[in-house]
């Protein structure tokens, strides 16, 4: 309900901030976009799938601001929700950015280990767009940029977890606790405050970063009390680094980070362990075409990690009950007929699991703001482990649709 009041407070705010010049400029620049995607397909058990939704964004740009609306429709679910309600103020090198949104960190493109900023949106499983798969959270951002490098200072006054999906095709919860009373705790008050930092600099080619946060696991830990499963989220600091190398037409961008649990020493079997995460990706760009191909390798290792509870929250978030985890990544886009259709596949592979996801997509523009798209998707397994791939199976779908921007 808050939500909703929120989106429509700022709906109610914005004509007026198109009517009123702020610091009195006297031609800002303002862009509506009005964008209709609708589509429709078979999941592999035979059922319907429908994609109809509606998205407005609204922008007005001025030499010492910006102002930005951005909400989202699905027509199925009948479910208004805000993309980014934001308002940013410029003062010479230094950015204040303020609102509802979502902000990147990480140097990879086919995935992240230390963009912490954002939590995971699971809601429609895996699409092949990883902004898309974020949720956007009340933010203040303060970012100033120099020469050669740039500095983010970022606070959060509470935490937005990922979306649990208890119910439906993309359900997260195992089926051992289907018939659970679910039980969440507020976390959008103070108490629930995250901040921290980000440094890049540039050298030549050579792009690297020191990130600092202080914040939650966007995955919820619990306890069992009879038939209730009472959620409870993870404090955390992570020390990370981030970098790119360009050697032109080729990238290499890494990503590493240490996750340093409240539970310094593992024994709470309701919070997540502390943790290596790491990332290793090469990618490359032809000149021409723009033909783009991506391979990575993305790992973490718990420390103090044991089978021996079988509720321990690391135990049941591990793939076959390995205290580390391995999954490689590929991407590939090719544009064909001066870039008017564009084939997409991006296939993500988990080494302990066996569990695969791959996405692929043909998408033509018709017209500059028209155009048609084939999707699919699918998930499995190479062999007979369990795993969030495998018990998404009957997910497999084929989708086309349209989309038009006006």
């Amino acid at each position: 309900m808050k939500r909703i009041l929120l989106i429509l407070a700022f709906s109610l705010l914005l004509p007026a901030l198109y009517s009123f010049d702020l610091f009195l400029e006297e031609q800002p620049s303002r862009i509506t976009t009005f964008t209709v995607k609708a589509g429709g397909g078979l999941y592999r058990d035979e059922q319907f799938l429908t994609d109809s939704k509606l998205s407005f964004a609204a922008e007005q740009n001025g030499q010492r601001y910006r102002s930005v609306a951005q909400l989202s429709y699905d027509v199925l679910e009948n479910r208004l929700e805000a993309d980014e309600l934001s308002i940013s103020l410029f003062a010479g090198n230094l950015t204040i950015k303020g609102g509802l949104f979502t902000h990147p960190w990480g140097s990879a493109s086919t995935s992240h280990v230390v963009d912490v900023l954002s939590s995971r949106d699971l809601r429609d499983g895996f699409v092949d767009d990883l902004e898309a798969m974020k949720r956007p959270s009340a933010m203040l951002l303060a970012s100033s940029y120099f020469k050669n490098s740039s500095l983010d200072l970022a606070f959060k006054p509470g935490f937005s977890p990922s979306y649990l999906v208890t119910e439906g095709r993309y359900s997260l919860v195992p089926t051992a606790f289907g018939s659970a009373t679910i039980t969440e705790p507020d976390t959008s008050n103070l108490g629930s405050w995250e901040a921290g930092g980000r440094y890049r600099t540039s050298l030549g080619n050579l792009d690297m970063g020191l990130l600092y946060f202080n914040g939650h696991h966007s995955d919820p830990g619990f306890t069992i009390t009879a038939f209730s499963l009472n959620l409870t989220y993870t404090r955390y600091q992570l020390f990370g680094m981030e970098g790119s190398l360009l050697f032109d037409p080729f990238t290499l961008a890494l990503e590493g980070g240490f996750f340093l649990s409240e539970d310094k020493d593992g024994t709470d079997s309701s919070l997540y362990n502390s943790r290596f995460a790491y990332l290793a990706e090469l990618s490359y760009t032809h000149p021409a075409s723009s033909a783009f191909l991506a391979l990575a390798y993305q790992g973490r290792y718990i420390l103090d990690y044991s089978s021996a509870n079988p509720v321990d929250v690391d135990y049941l978030a591990s793939f076959d009950g390995k205290a580390y985890e391995n999954t490689l990544l590929m991407v590939v886009e090719y544009p064909f007929m001066q870039q008017r259709l564009t084939a997409r596949a991006a296939v993500t592979y988990n080494i302990e699991s066996e569990g695969y996801a791959v996405l692929t997509s043909l998408s033509y523009a018709l017209e500059d703001n028209l155009s048609v798209f084939l999707k699919g998707t699918v998930y499995g397994a190479a062999g007979t482990k369990s795993s969030l791939y495998k018990s998404w199976d009957d997910n497999d779908s084929l989708q086309v649709g349209m989309k038009a921007w006006f």
